[in-house]
């Protein structure tokens, strides 16, 4: 896929595919992530929708169409100043020793020959929203079995009535289990949001912060062991700027879409209101003309100012957490593991989502 998107951005950089547009290079995926104004993430309606839903005229649907990640201004910074202080850098350091206890405890309980995804990679993250979401732990499972649920339908919509009963089974969940006196559930069950908006905003914070930190994490294992990059990271203490060169080189989220809200320009070529964008961040992050050496692996690279997290007023709420979590993940590991080896991959089978499904390493514990 790689060689398809090096060949776009030389040939086709802005390109029309008969249904969807697509844009490849570095600055054209910059200009339609930061401007919210020609180019919304209003995907369902909910701008427009948002009255009828608080003042009880909507009373029935799917919660996890409204939500911050699909809407404009000023709803969306309404929604994202609710909660972004909680997900703040400074804030979040009180969670160091808690992920760095769960993480050694997961390693712990992993083999000589094992699956990293399985038994590290997912319940790490998990484990830690819960926490900041006062949800039960023990529940895990189902957690990563109902993320599973909505973001391998990423780019399926229509899949999501396929699979009703288990999202029910979500949002009965959910609703059973809401903590009040937990601080990041409180500021949003009092809000003037409608029951629907509750449901999924929490339903957002409980399952895209784990999925793509997931993929991070195994993505960040197999890169460092693919390149032979395990000993030079412990030795100059790399794991910060490594974990940026993760997020560029095998972004845990492939590409978004934003729709024109008026009649665009792009590379000489006309974009109609209404036409849906597909921006292409694995392919801007890999862009020559922005990141020297683009398709190598260079753990210290600096600057490195990809667009994983996004890009503008969207940019990932999460994202300060991701790679606290992402960076003590990689410390443990590497202080409890020497020479690994990947025996198994299984790719995530989705083109949105890039990680792995089952990842089986053998590694040398250090004794």
């Amino acid at each position: 896929m790689y060689e398809w998107f090096a060949e776009m951005r030389k040939k086709d950089p802005v390109y029309y595919d008969g249904k969807v547009w697509h844009v490849f290079k570095y600055k054209h995926a910059k200009e339609v992530l930061n401007n919210f104004s020609k180019f919304s993430s209003d995907l369902t309606e909910y701008n427009e929708k948002v009255n009828d839903l608080r003042n009880g005229k909507i009373k029935l649907d799917v919660p996890t169409r409204y939500t911050m990640l699909t809407s404009d201004p000023p709803l969306h910074d309404e929604l994202r100043s609710m909660t972004a202080d909680i997900f703040s850098p400074p804030k979040l350091q009180v969670l160091e020793s808690f992920i760095r206890d769960t993480a050694k405890s997961l390693l712990n309980a992993v083999d000589k020959e094992d699956d990293i995804v399985r038994k590290f990679a997912v319940p790490l993250p998990i484990i830690v929203i819960s926490k900041l979401l006062g949800l039960p732990i023990e529940d895990k499972e189902k957690f990563k079995e109902w993320s599973d649920l909505i973001a391998l339908r990423l780019g399926k919509p229509e899949e999501i009535f396929i699979v009703g009963k288990k999202y029910l089974e979500l949002i009965t969940y959910v609703r059973n289990h809401l903590n009040p006196d937990n601080e990041l559930v409180s500021r949003i069950l009092k809000s003037n949001l409608s029951n629907i908006e509750k449901l999924g905003y929490i339903i957002l914070l409980l399952i895209a912060g784990n999925e793509t930190t997931t993929n991070l994490i195994s993505n960040a294992i197999v890169d460092f062991t693919r390149f032979n990059i395990w000993e030079k990271i412990r030795i100059e203490n790399l794991y910060l700027k490594s974990i940026e060169e993760v997020l560029r080189y095998s972004p845990p989220v492939m590409r978004t879409v934003r729709i024109a809200k008026e009649k665009v320009t792009l590379e000489n070529l006309t974009i109609n209101e209404g036409e849906f964008v597909r921006v292409w961040i694995a392919s801007a992050n890999r862009d020559e003309e922005v990141f020297h050496n683009s398709e190598e692996f260079i753990p210290d690279r600096s600057p490195n100012p990809h667009l994983s997290f996004g890009s503008g007023i969207h940019l990932c709420l999460g994202a300060p957490l991701a790679r606290l979590e992402a960076r003590i993940a990689i410390e443990e590991f590497s202080r409890k593991f020497r020479n690994v080896e990947i025996l198994e991959t299984e790719k995530v089978p989705n083109e949105i989502l890039n990680g792995y499904r089952k990842l089986i390493v053998r590694a040398k514990p250090i004794t």
